[in-house]
């Protein structure tokens, strides 16, 4: 009786491990690349701040009139999406009618609430506030969210937005890694919950607190409201 001839056996497949590995430089090099670029990226214009600005007695950002019969008292989180919407496309509508008129006195409170990265962006904020421009340095921050807590607002991106806010870079990254306002920072987030804030953007209009965001058409009539009600 004839025997068959055994099979030769089949090869084993090529390990894959080594593709792995490559797959992985090759991302981690791009990723490298990708974050030399959008660090050293061309700056975006912001627009001219055109109204009075300044700092309060207590060491907050303001525009307008200082005697203005409206007080708006904003307390945001730079890592809040609303909060972003709320800046583009609430806030220009009111510095144009109110802010730029003089009727209304705008403050900024810092009211970091949704993790370190949105309390390092509030330290940055105050040291763009030193140097006079903190309002468009919270342009370039609301405009660069990208997503709570992943690095976007690291201290090397935070330094690098300040060319985009006319900023002088070496004071302002001497200013951030310093950690001077990390106190103050602090001390605003509990005079925030102190007052019953609880989320952003949270307003305080003449005392009344509005949480959340609505239309610009909404704030609008309640500022006029206020008005109508101060010129009787």
């Amino acid at each position: 009786m004839s025997q068959r001839a055994p099979r030769p056996a089949r090869p084993a497949p090529p390990s894959r491990l080594p593709w792995a590995i490559l797959g992985v430089a090759v991302v981690g090099a791009l990723g490298l690349i990708g974050h030399q670029l959008w660090v050293n990226r061309p700056a975006a214009t912001v627009a001219a701040v055109d109204y009075p600005t300044g700092l309060t007695p207590d060491g907050y950002p303001y525009k307008g009139n200082p005697q203005a019969a409206v007080v708006i008292e904003e307390y945001s989180d730079f890592q809040c999406p609303v909060c972003a919407r709320y800046t583009r496309e609430v806030a220009p509508r009111l510095d144009e009618k109110y802010v730029k008129t003089g009727q209304v006195y705008y403050i900024f409170r810092y009211f970091p609430f949704l993790g370190p990265e949105s309390f390092r962006a509030a330290e940055a904020a105050a040291c763009a506030a030193e140097q006079g421009k903190f309002w468009e340095y919270e342009h370039v921050l609301f405009a660069h969210q990208r997503g709570e807590n992943m690095g976007w607002f690291s201290d090397d991106r935070l330094i690098g937005f300040a060319p985009r806010a006319g900023l002088d870079p070496a004071a302002f990254g001497d200013c951030l890694r310093s950690g001077k306002y990390r106190d103050f920072i602090r001390q605003a987030a509990e005079a925030g919950r102190g007052r019953g804030v609880r989320a952003t953007p949270t307003l305080f209009i003449n005392g009344e607190k509005i949480e959340g965001l609505y239309d610009a058409a909404f704030y609008e009539t309640y500022i006029d409201t206020l008005l109508q009600k101060k010129q009787k």
